[in-house]
C-alpha cells in the first residue's frame, strides 16, 4: 500500500505543476463572469441559468481532468523512459497501476473541488442558495464517475499511445453519456438477435448518466435516499474496479525495450 502511494502522490505533485488544471479554472471563471454579464441579475430565473451553467462547466472539466490524467501517465512514463526505473524498484505491474490510477484520481477531485467551490460561489454571488444536501450528494457522484473516468482511460493507456488513449478516452466517455440511456429507444426499431444485442450493451455498458444529479439541484426535486445513494456509490466502485483490473491485465505481460515498446 504504502508503495501505491508512493506512486499516486508523484503523480499528483507532477499535476500541481501542470498548467491545464490551472487553465480551466481561469477558463471557468471568465466563463461565469460572461454569462453573469448575458444573465443580468434583474432578468428572470438569472440566477437558475447561472447555477446551471456553473455545474455544467464543473461537470465537463472535471471529466476533461480525469480522462487526461487517467489517459496520460502511463504513456508519459514510457516516453520518458522512467518506466525502466520504476519497474526495476520493488514495485510490481498491479501497484503501478493502482497508484497511477490512484494518483488520476485525486488529481481529479482536487480540480473538481476547486470548480464545485467556484460553481457554489457564482450562484450565492446571484443570490441563488442551491439545497446543500442535493449538491453534497451530488458533488459526491460527481468524484465517483471521476474514478470510474480515469480507470477507463488509464485502461486506454496500457494499449495506445498519449494522443490515441486520450482521444479514445474522450470519445467513449461522450458516447457512455449521450448514447447509452437510447439503447432502448433504438431497440423498438429492431427485433431478434439485434434486440437482443441492443439489452446486452445496454445492460452490459457503465451508465454515466445515473451519476448526474444536476436536475435535482436546479429544480429542487431533493435529495435521493440513503439507500439509493449508497448503491450508486457501490455501482461506480465496481465499474472502477472492473476497469483498473482490465488495465492491469493489459499491462502485466507487455514487454518494454528501450528503442520501443512490443506487445
Amino acid at each position: 500500500m504504502n508503495r501505491i502511494l508512493a506512486v499516486a502522490g508523484v503523480v499528483l505533485c507532477r499535476w500541481s505543476r501542470r498548467k491545464e488544471g490551472y487553465i480551466l479554472a481561469i477558463l471557468m471563471g471568465l466563463l461565469l463572469y460572461g454569462a453573469s454579464a448575458l444573465y443580468p441579475a434583474t432578468s428572470a430565473n438569472a440566477s437558475l441559468y447561472l447555477l446551471d451553467i456553473a455545474l455544467m462547466l464543473t461537470w465537463l472539466f472535471g471529466w476533461i481532468v480525469a480522462l487526461h490524467a487517467g489517459a496520460t501517465e502511463l504513456p508519459g512514463e514510457e516516453e520518458r523512459g522512467t518506466v525502466f526505473l520504476l519497474l526495476a524498484k520493488p514495485l510490481n505491474r498491479a501497484e503501478l497501476i493502482a497508484g497511477k490510477w490512484l494518483g488520476a484520481w485525486l488529481a481529479s477531485i482536487l480540480c473538481s473541488l476547486v470548480f464545485q467551490t467556484m460553481a457554489l460561489g457564482a450562484a450565492r454571488l446571484a443570490g441563488l442558495t442551491p439545497p446543500m444536501d442535493v449538491l453534497m450528494q451530488a458533488g459526491l457522484l460527481h468524484l465517483v464517475s471521476l474514478g470510474v473516468l480515469s480507470a477507463m482511460a488509464l485502461t486506454f493507456s496500457t494499449r495506445f499511445t498519449r494522443d490515441a488513449s486520450v482521444s479514445m478516452a474522450i470519445v467513449t466517455a461522450l458516447a457512455l453519456y449521450l448514447l447509452v440511456t437510447r439503447i432502448p429507444q433504438l431497440a423498438h426499431y429492431t427485433d431478434g438477435w439485434r434486440a437482443v444485442a441492443m439489452d446486452a450493451l445496454y445492460y452490459g455498458l457503465p451508465h454515466l448518466e445515473l451519476f448526474d444529479l444536476r436536475r435535482r439541484v436546479l429544480h429542487g426535486f431533493g435529495p435521493v435516499s440513503f439507500p439509493v445513494l449508497l448503491e450508486l456509490v457501490a455501482y461506480g466502485a465496481i465499474w472502477t474496479s472492473v476497469w483498473v483490473l482490465v488495465a492491469w491485465l493489459s499491462y502485466r505481460n507487455r514487454l518494454f525495450r528501450r528503442d520501443r515498446m512490443l506487445d
